[in-house]
């Protein structure tokens, strides 16, 4: 008779030398594994070890150049550009760029403080406050279309709903600095149905007097 299904497949060989040879091969599999995978996990425990190391640095190194700033010591600025070039992509690198952008916009250098913003790779939870930042400085510099951009983009960024109504609302000013009523009228009209934001009611007295007919002469 013939035979089928697991009787069919040939007798699997008991040799005492070729079942060494097979657990050596895997131990050897099994020991080159686990070497690599320790590597692996000591490695990113050593890297987030350094990482937080880093950032405990850059945030030390962010509040010494704030302190300055706060007393306005005529050297907070170039300490905050110190902090955010040698810190860049920690926290505490990208608040000391963030402050030392407006320093430049404060001085009037605004596109010597956009490059500094520009400059800002990994902004992380900090990336609605970069744009909004870049927003401002365009306005300092009356271009409002530019600011109006990147008050939406703030927005787009941003997490908290209070937040996103702000900049929304700070977008809709931009345009209408810009001439550009009708859009600026539809932001503040879906801002004034939001009756739960605290923008609300702004929205409504601006919906008001920008679609108010003008007065006859």
């Amino acid at each position: 008779m013939t035979k089928t299904g697991g009787a069919a497949r040939p007798p699997i060989s008991a040799d005492p030398d070729s079942l060494l040879d097979t657990f050596q091969l895997y131990s050897k599999q099994l020991t080159i594994g686990a070497i690599a995978i320790a590597a692996i996990v000591g490695g990113a425990f050593l890297w987030q070890a350094n990482t937080a190391r880093k950032n405990t640095q850059a945030e030390k190194a962010f509040y010494d150049a704030m302190s300055l700033a706060s007393q306005r010591d005529p050297k907070a600025p170039e300490e905050l550009s110190k902090v955010a070039t040698r810190y860049r992509g920690t926290p505490g690198g990208v608040q000391a760029a963030l402050l030392y952008a407006q320093a430049k916009f404060d001085e009037g250098k605004f596109d010597d403080g956009q490059k500094v913003l520009d400059g800002i790779s990994s902004p992380g939870v900090f990336a609605p406050g970069v744009e909004a930042l870049k927003a401002a400085g365009y306005e300092g510099q009356g271009q409002f279309d530019k600011a109006a951009e990147h008050y939406l983009a703030a927005v787009a960024k941003a997490r908290l709903d209070g937040e996103k109504d702000f900049l929304k609302g700070e977008a809709a000013r931009a345009l209408a600095a810009a001439g550009k009523k009708v859009e600026a009228a539809k932001i503040w009209s879906e801002l004034a149905e939001k009756t739960d934001s605290p923008m609300s009611s702004e929205g409504r007295i601006r919906v008001g007097e920008l679609t108010a007919a003008p007065a006859k002469p």
